[in-house]
């Protein structure tokens, strides 16, 4: 972040922008209000007066001002600052932009040339020239309606209509060649070919030929990239079925969803998404009246694309095709989903039909049916198990299980994950209890491998308010308000807790690893929030707003000092069952040079115990002793 907008950002005041979109109510420091970003009935929206942070606790979104713009409003980043600026009458410096990414300068001129290409595309589709295109899409069930909405074209064949027309328009052949639009005809040609610099009009052919052109844009609408669909194979010159544009200064595929644009409102509105695997199936669902469904944009789907996806709503239906490669994609989907804490369900069309064929067969009822009764991701994927490994030997199970473990240890709610075992052990036919056991300690611990026998469950389950000790929560609280003045404290206090370890093992730990990693003091919210896994994400959310008795009064060195003390002691205290189980075992008593050892090793941390008064009173409820 430059200078400029960090001062900007300084200046804001969050609550009073938030406010121009959503009803606020004023408790304590926070605002509370409905979100804007999904439909809920009770207030789950926070705003931290003095952090500038938001949070909502039923969609995760999260941010500082600019962030808040930018999901709002639908901005780029260096649109969101200079809208803030605007509003605090704040005039932009000279050449702003250019050390945030593209500048508007080399933006607009991309922007307005695939605008162009979008109409000379669909000039094509309608000429003499596209008949066999308006062919293939009147045989893929696409209307003229549909063709019209979604700007569909035909780029011809001759490998230079497109570049002719453009020539004709006196755009420059750099810019098509940066566009990612056409394309050297030299495979080689140094700098020249890479960048345009010097190349003319002669040396270029277009980029897409022979193609119905899907048009890809923004979540405003503006066209930033094709994808084109062949529609002849040719053997003697192979070429992919579909080809995208390349990434360009305005379109980064694992950034770009299709149909985003227009599916946001009824994504926001219906409180869910449908997401599908191609052009093709996503405008066949969305003109059979199914507006809230989107598309990866001819790749993997990325976190990202669901990050973004997710600031709409956190319900989805996964329906990609039911091929091998369609089940792969959708095994990943659910994966990159579930980070984001979204509840899913996965549907699988009868027949092996994707959603374009399913939905020309059995109308939009059809499809609606199938959505209703379409199951939770997790029968979908015990389903896949039970096809793919043999359930009747040991070693089949256990593969079952380390193909399902990743799915339950991204699930961030304790109580949903060990229902998950549960359900996991059913279906599977779980009868051996060593094997349920196993199950339920690699779910409490959110392993993605089954444990070796004799593992004992040590870690918390997901983290969250509840699940934090009082020591926890009072060095969080110090860690997060501590600014300059504290910094020596803050770094002594880090010093502790790294060298002697006294939050292995506790929820708290990869939160406070993340904090110490901030530069900025009191850490910045907003920064820190996007640095961090959806689970610490929360567990940040909820300790930047959970009220407690005494939580508004300064940290004394004397409460952050006992709170150190108690995790000793909680150390100590574990070390002292350690070696009480250690000294009942036969190999030890048989040994007594080793018995010797642990015996004076036990006297020494009674001695420590005893000496540890300071921390007593704060004791085993501080320390969870």
């Amino acid at each position: 972040m430059s200078d400029f907008s960090a001062d900007l950002k300084a200046r804001a005041d969050l609550a009073a922008i938030v406010g121009e979109t959503v009803a606020l109510r004023q408790v304590g420091e926070r605002w509370l209000g409905l979100c804007p970003f999904h439909a809920e009935k009770t207030p789950s929206f926070h705003v931290h007066a003095t952090r500038q942070f938001y949070y909502c606790f039923g969609c995760q979104a999260h941010g500082d001002v600019y962030q808040f713009l930018m999901a709002s409003r639908q901005l780029s980043f260096p649109e969101a600052v200079a809208a803030l600026a605007e509003r605090l009458g704040i005039p932009l410096p000279p050449r702003f932009g250019q050390g945030d990414g593209p500048s508007q300068a080399e933006r607009a001129p991309l922007a307005k040339l695939h605008t162009a290409a979008a109409e000379f595309f669909a000039a094509q589709l309608a000429a003499p020239v596209g008949a066999a295109a308006r062919e293939y899409l009147a045989g893929r069930g696409v209307t003229y309606a549909g063709c019209d909405r979604f700007q569909l074209g035909y780029s011809p064949g001759s490998g230079r209509a497109l570049s002719l027309w453009l020539q004709q328009r006196g755009t420059p052949p750099a810019l098509a060649l940066r566009a990612g639009l056409c394309q050297p005809r030299r495979q080689s040609g140094g700098a020249a070919a890479e960048t345009g610099d010097t190349i003319g009009w002669e040396e270029l052919y277009d980029r897409f030929r022979d193609r119905v052109m899907f048009p890809i844009a923004d979540e405003r609408g503006q066209v930033i990239a094709f994808g084109g669909r062949a529609l002849a194979a040719d053997p003697a010159r192979p070429a992919p079925k579909y080809l995208n544009s390349p990434e360009t200064p305005i379109y980064t595929k694992g950034r770009v969803l299709y149909n985003l644009d227009r599916a946001r409102e009824a994504i926001r509105r219906l409180g869910y998404f449908i997401l599908v695997e191609g052009y093709l199936d996503c405008l066949s669902v969305f003109m059979a009246g199914f507006e809230n469904v989107v598309a990866s944009c001819g790749t993997a789907l990325t976190g990202a694309q669901v990050h973004g996806l997710c600031r709409y709503a956190r319900n989805a239906v996964v329906n990609f095709d039911p091929d091998s490669a369609g089940a792969n994609a959708a095994e990943k989907s659910i994966g990159l989903l579930l980070e984001e804490g979204c509840k899913i369900r996965a549907v699988t069309l009868p027949g092996g039909l994707d959603p374009d064929q399913f939905l020309r067969q059995q109308g939009a009822s059809g499809y609606a049916e199938a959505l209703k009764s379409s199951p939770g991701y997790f029968a979908y994927l015990a389903e896949r198990a039970r096809r793919r490994f043999d359930l009747r030997r040991g070693e089949g199970r256990v593969a079952a299980l380390n193909f399902l473990l990743p799915y339950v240890a991204r699930v961030q709610d304790a109580i949903i994950r060990a229902e998950l075992t549960d359900e996991l052990a059913q279906q599977l036919q779980l009868e051996s209890a060593v094997e349920r056991r196993q199950l339920r300690q690699a779910a409490a611990q959110r392993r993605a491998t089954l444990p070796n026998p004799g593992t004992a469950a040590t870690g918390p389950g997901g983290p969250g308010w509840g699940d934090l000790l009082p020591a926890e929560r009072l060095l969080l609280r110090a860690l997060l308000a501590w600014g300059e003045e504290e910094r020596e404290e803050r770094n002594q206090l880090l010093t502790a807790l790294a060298g002697e370890h006294l939050l292995a093992g506790l929820a708290s730990n990869p939160l406070v690893e993340c904090i110490a990693a901030q530069p900025a003091l009191p850490p910045d919210l907003a920064a820190l929030a996007a640095a961090l896994p959806a689970a610490e994400r929360q567990l940040l959310a909820e300790v930047s707003f959970t009220r407690e008795p005494g939580s508004g009064e300064p940290l004394s060195a004397a409460a952050v000092h006992g709170a150190i003390q108690a995790l000793r002691e909680r150390q100590l205290r574990r070390r002292r069952r350690e070696l009480q189980q250690l000294l009942h075992q036969p190999e030890v008593a048989r040994d007594s040079a080793r018995m010797t050892a642990l015996l004076g090793e036990l006297q020494a941390l009674d001695r420590a115990l005893s000496g540890a008064a300071p921390a007593q009173r704060m004791g085993a409820a501080a320390a969870g002793t």
